[in-house]
């Protein structure tokens, strides 16, 4: 029987963040959003992440294995850098083509010439990778800086046979080992302390001109660089060299052949101290601050990165930044509609690495996500990733869900967990009861478990119950012809009842709901009727 003077309140998931209660948060804001994906067509729903799946490659022909740190994806080959025993704590250069599953041999590897592994965890400087020319050029904080091992190309002049060698600046060599690298108006732009020394045109490892620098700022190090084109009211859009240092944000502009070299800075007070979480997307870059993530867009302005971008709209995520244990591991990368970061962090005091992701159409994250990887990178529409957790071993991962998708993790079964911020503020300061409520939910093939708790705002339990979703058929392929009906992958969600045991009572509730991770499993909208008790408090 329905309660007498019941009101209706809704909770549609719509992303994640920080509060424990969604009144002052947005509609619809959840605590956890873990292994589950907006649903591309279908705003009120979330659906299961695809997982990486098996390893493209474990590194298997390289002797004793152990780190990727660093990579970049060029067409379909990955370059990078592995550990390896083939020179006792050294780390080598690898060419991985990621459609035929095979390694291109690369020439000119000794012991000499590589740099030395670096730790798995605690602080480092992390390696990057920049094209410029032929060239793919590394920076590694494992090189020597005596000699020619400043930093390190791999020429790829004929991309079937590449050949690496370490290097530095001919003519005006660099005074140290740099930081990073990156390509602007065809020059590679070297980072050695508050330094920016850049290469002649395509010519990436020769400085012909000693004024073939810019002092950055203060004495502070650079962090890193990135481009950004850069929209102005009298010349349009025009290249920039974003440089960043853990409190400031400079700019770039122009170039010594067409007289117009320009620095300027963009901010003084914010930085970045996480280098790999420095990402180009089509709105600008991407960047985690030290206070929140933000995004530096086209017309130069700062701004959180937020579900309002280009505005100072607060950040729905800002927590899991402020608490990165390391902020230096922290690595991301854009590919499709996705900015995905990996975070070392404690959250509610709880030392955890999460993966978290920003849907540019939607302008809300989900996650945490529950793979952890130390380097990313764009492949298409898809990313390529490594940690150190997984060993020497890249994974593909996908963003959204299709029929060739695979739910689990290096072979661990994914979990979908949804958990709401707490929900209803009614303003009536009365405490409520709950007996009737739905949810919806779907699945396709085999019957599908979701296991559903309520809890108040101490995160007791009120009431835990599940439920079924009826078997649909069989998908093709999976059964005896004849011994089953067969369904497409295609479903649509349905509302079910949620059959409590007893009535829930509280001042503010969270829905919880657990599932595990398969193709059709959706989460839609959980509908709620309550009624007023008539007292404030129970106690």
């Amino acid at each position: 029987m329905a309660i007498r003077n019941g009101k209706p309140v809704q909770f549609t998931p719509k992303g994640l963040c920080d509060a424990f209660d969604s009144s002052q948060a947005f509609p619809g804001a959840c605590q956890l959003l873990t292994n589950l994906v907006f649903d591309q067509a279908n705003p009120e729903l979330v659906v299961s992440r695809p997982g990486v799946g098996a390893a493209s490659t474990t590194f298997s022909s390289f002797t004793t294995p152990t780190f990727v740190s660093v990579l970049i994806v060029i067409g379909v080959v990955a370059y990078g850098m592995v550990s390896s025993g083939r020179n006792a704590g050294k780390d080598e250069p690898f060419a991985y083509n990621i459609l035929t599953n095979t390694f291109i041999s690369i020439s000119g590897v000794t012991s000499a010439n590589t740099p030395t592994s670096p730790a798995t965890s605690g602080a480092w400087t992390p390696p990057t990778m920049a094209v410029v020319s032929t060239k793919i050029l590394v920076t590694h904080p494992g090189f020597s800086g005596t000699g020619s091992n400043f930093f390190g190309v791999i020429d790829i002049t004929n991309p079937a046979a590449p050949a690496w060698s370490s290097s530095n600046l001919a003519t005006n060599a660099l005074p140290g080992v740099p930081t990073a690298v990156a390509n602007y108006n065809n020059r590679a732009h070297y980072a050695v302390g508050n330094v920016d020394y850049f290469s002649d045109v395509l010519v990436p490892t020769t400085r012909t001109n000693a004024s073939q620098s810019i002092t950055v700022g203060d004495t502070t190090p650079i962090t890193a660089f990135s481009g950004l084109p850069i929209q102005t009211t009298s010349a349009g859009v025009i290249g920039a060299l974003v440089i960043f240092k853990s409190s400031q944000i400079w700019q770039v502009t122009g170039d010594p052949t067409t007289s117009n070299l320009a620095l300027n800075y963009i901010t003084l007070t914010t930085g970045c101290i996480a280098p790999r979480s420095i990402v180009q997307g089509p709105f600008g870059i991407f960047f985690a601050g030290q206070d929140a993530p933000y995004i530096l867009n086209f017309l130069g302005t700062l701004v959180p990165l937020s579900s309002r971008p280009g505005t100072d709209f607060p950040a729905d995520l800002q927590v899991p930044f402020q608490n990165t244990t390391e902020p230096s591991r922290i690595s991301a990368a854009f590919s499709g509609n996705i900015y995905r970061v990996c975070v070392p962090t404690l959250v509610q005091g709880q030392a955890q690495t999460n993966d978290y992701w920003y849907d540019i159409r939607r302008k809300r994250w989900t996650g945490p996500h529950s793979f952890p990887y130390d380097c990313a990178a764009q492949y298409g529409n898809q990313f390529v990733i490594s940690g150190a957790a997984s060993g020497a071993a890249l994974f593909v991962s996908s963003t959204i869900p299709n029929s060739n998708s695979t739910f689990n993790d290096a072979g661990t079964n994914l979990t979908g967990h949804l958990r709401s911020s707490t929900f209803p503020k009614t303003n009536h300061m009365a405490v409520v009861q709950v007996v009737e409520s739905t949810i919806e939910l779907s699945s396709s093939g085999l019957s599908t478990t979701y296991n559903i708790t309520a809890y108040d705002d101490q995160n007791n339990t009120l009431g835990s119950t599940f439920v079924q979703t009826p078997p649909v058929g069989s998908l093709w392929g999976s059964f005896l012809w004849g011994a089953e009906s067969w369904a497409s992958s295609f479903s649509i969600p349905h509302v079910y009842s949620i059959p409590w045991t007893s009535a829930l009572v509280f001042q503010k509730m969270a829905i919880d709901v657990m599932v595990t991770s398969a193709e059709g499993v959706q989460i839609g909208t959980f509908y709620a009727r309550y009624a007023d008790t008539g007292y404030t408090n129970q106690g």
